[in-house]
């Protein structure tokens, strides 16, 4: 085997130092990535146990009435006192409503009508329809827009702080908020709450 000349040696040297270099540049990447994360993670807990909580059972604050998300009417809700009522608000861009919207839309039906289902596109520019018939509830659900904030948000975000979608609202008969469920709704928990308020019982 060849001896390495003084030239060669120096520039294994060199390439070792600095293949040492990058690889300490990249673990401090990855320390800083780290720490970053844990930073945001402690900003999110943060402002979750501070955000205030929505009044529940302030029907004053909740009596909304909303324009219809595909037609010139109007969705109140005193349109549906009389029957225990669940509000789905949903956007075209919110992964979870993909799944939980066919979802609530499986158990209305499974119900029928001992219980309203109401549909409210919010957070959203105006493509909330699109989505509303792909998943089903268009033409079988009452759908409202949300309206208010410059990205169409002013009773989600205003009145109940969401920070996103989904969210779900389920009032009793006489139209008194009873429940509150940022984040999604699993079929589950719609039924345990819907139990409680009707006669149905799932079977």
């Amino acid at each position: 085997m060849a001896r390495q000349t003084k030239a060669q040696r120096r520039a294994e040297k060199a390439r070792e130092v600095e293949e040492r270099r990058r690889k300490e540049a990249r673990q401090r990447a990855m320390r800083l990535a780290g720490s970053g994360i844990a930073v945001v993670v402690l900003v999110a807990v943060f402002l979750v146990s501070v955000w205030p909580d929505p009044a529940v059972g302030d029907t004053t604050a909740e009596a909304w009435d909303l324009p219809e998300l595909d037609g010139e009417g109007r969705v109140a809700l005193a349109d549906f006192e009389g029957k225990p009522t669940v509000v789905a608000f949903f956007a075209s861009w919110c992964t979870v409503c993909e799944r939980e919207i066919p979802e609530l839309l499986a158990l209305s039906q499974d119900i029928g009508d001992e219980v309203n289902f109401v549909g409210i596109n919010s957070q959203d520019n105006g493509r909330g329809l699109g989505d509303a018939e792909k998943w089903g509830i268009a033409g079988r659900w009452p759908l409202a827009k949300d309206i208010g904030n410059s990205n169409g948000s002013g009773m989600s975000t205003g009145t109940f702080g969401a920070r996103g979608m989904p969210l779900n609202l389920v009032y009793d008969a006489s139209g008194t908020l009873v429940h509150v469920q940022p984040g999604g709704l699993s079929t589950q928990n719609a039924l345990n709450l819907l139990t409680d308020l009707t006669e149905y019982g799932g079977s």
